[in-house]
């Protein structure tokens, strides 16, 4: 299954180990979003989610998304410093 960006942020947000769980959930966020786009993103999401054979690889899935965007906010944060930052010294407290 291949998600796109928008789709791994919403079940890095809302996602569980549990399957059943998950899926039940991101239809109670569609029944809740009012923005019609939205809406459409997360209920395409949890039909994804939702088909007979993703059962069997969902949990080493769910564990390989949250490493991956783990490390994906982490690299977003470094980029935010480097970009922000006007001196190397705020970035190790020190002079180069």
């Amino acid at each position: 299954m291949k998600l796109n960006m928008e789709e791994k942020k919403i079940l890095y947000a809302f996602g569980c180990g549990n399957l059943e769980n998950t899926v039940r959930r991101l239809k109670w966020i569609t029944a809740m979003t009012v923005d019609t786009k939205a809406k459409r993103r997360v209920l395409c999401l949890a039909r994804k989610l939702d088909s007979k054979n993703v059962r069997e690889w969902y949990p080493c899935f769910y564990r390989r998304l949250r490493l991956e965007m783990e490390r994906y906010f982490e690299a977003k944060k470094y980029i935010h410093v480097v970009e922000t930052s006007t001196d190397w010294e705020d970035l190790y407290g020190k002079a180069v």
